[in-house]
């Protein structure tokens, strides 16, 4: 079933938005596997202060992101039907034990990977279009195709958090899933974050079961 609280995945298309600010540095791609423990770009650190309520504490690497998350979630994993579902087919999905879970929102299929001990075999497509497969074996990296897919994680530059109320998961959603894409190199990534109105990061696609991982369960 459908996840209604995902409005993040129909806030922003494939296309820029008119007006979007674009991004000029192009070198924001953490070239390890393993990437919780990289400094993120100064940019993005801010954003995810910011986000976060606090404009003078940095969020330093996406293992201090995490962990923020799971305080505010409780720290409990979640269910697979609390995973941003897509009513109809799409193009990202992840397939375990025969089933086929269609996700609005490709970073959905990862983590379904990282939630449990069975193979899953992973698609999806960069905005570009680009077809995208991946496997995970027992919640382990990925095994991707092609060889030198990366993805993002970003934050809308311009979100803003009511000072005093903790963001919410809705929140969340609205302004760091637009920004989670697959994409078949880095020099794709790097074209496309030009582009968009947040600051973000790349890494190789991979490791993204370790992020995910760190933000659901119990086994980063």
């Amino acid at each position: 079933m459908p996840n209604d609280s995902c409005t993040c995945c129909n806030t922003l298309a494939e296309q820029t938005p008119n007006g979007a600010q674009q991004h000029t540095d192009t070198e924001n791609v953490i070239e390890t596997a393993a990437p919780l423990d990289s400094s993120l770009p100064a940019e993005l650190q801010a954003a995810l202060g910011r986000f976060l309520g606090d404009d003078d504490d940095p969020v330093s690497t996406l293992g201090e992101w995490a962990a923020a998350v799971r305080r505010r979630t409780g720290g409990g994993p979640i269910a697979i039907e609390e995973l941003c579902h897509a009513e109809t087919e799409t193009g990202h999905w992840g397939e375990l034990d025969g089933d086929r879970y269609h996700f609005a929102c490709f970073y959905d299929a990862v983590i379904l990977a990282a939630m449990v001990d069975e193979p899953v075999e992973i698609r999806t497509e960069s905005p570009a279009g680009r077809v995208i497969d991946a496997r995970a074996d027992g919640g382990t990296d990925l095994t991707v195709s092609p060889p030198d897919a990366v993805f993002s994680f970003g934050i809308d530059e311009t979100v803003v958090v009511s000072t005093g109320e903790a963001p919410t998961l809705e929140d969340g959603y609205a302004a760091i899933c637009p920004y989670v894409k697959a994409f078949a190199d880095p020099e794709s990534y790097e074209r496309w974050a030009e582009t968009v109105p947040a600051a973000t990061v790349a890494m190789p696609l991979a490791g993204a079961t370790e992020l995910a991982a760190a933000l659901v369960t119990d086994r980063a």
